[in-house]
């Protein structure tokens, strides 16, 4: 099975400390061009979900992410991995003990809350909500940067050379 090598991020990007973003385009195009996830960077795929849940939750709470994501549990885990990897203790604990209350919750209710509408599920919603993070003193986005600026296998290069880097590996 081939699998994409680089966690790939433009110079332009990497000079203004916009990583994840980059990467999340990569991620993008490549899964846009039928790549599989399992084929890309386990650690680009990784930063992708992370930034994925922290986007939805500081944007539209944590609710909203576990209806959005359908708490899907390989997505769950490759979050919680995430976490670690990146070295976030407030964020990564924040989220194990979303996942303990979710083991908890009725598994009926959260069926009825994952498979309606969310703006239907209001009473669910508040039960879920956790807005806890929002007193953390770290910075995920800060400590996600700084994660992927140290990988191992980041690969920083022009425009012209990233695409195509992604081009033969598409072919």
């Amino acid at each position: 099975m081939r699998e994409f090598e680089y966690i790939l991020i433009s110079e332009n990007s990497f000079e203004n400390n916009d990583l994840i973003n980059s990467n999340i385009s990569v991620i993008n195009y490549l899964r846009a061009s039928e790549v599989n996830d399992d084929e890309l960077h386990p650690d680009g795929f990784t930063s992708y979900c992370v930034d994925y849940f922290h986007t939805i939750l500081k944007d539209q709470g944590l609710a909203k992410f576990i209806h959005e994501s359908k708490w899907e549990l390989e997505l769950i885990e490759i979050i919680e991995a995430g976490l670690e990897a990146i070295g976030n203790t407030e964020y990564l604990e924040y989220f194990q003990k979303q996942m303990r209350k979710i083991k908890l919750f009725s598994k009926v209710k959260l069926a009825k809350f994952l498979d309606s509408k969310f703006e239907s599920q209001k009473d669910i919603a508040l039960l879920l909500e956790d807005n806890s993070f929002k007193d953390f003193t770290s910075d995920l986005k800060e400590d996600h940067q700084n994660w992927l600026r140290n990988h191992p296998d980041l690969k920083v290069v022009s425009i012209d050379e990233m695409q195509k880097i992604i081009v033969d590996f598409i072919q």
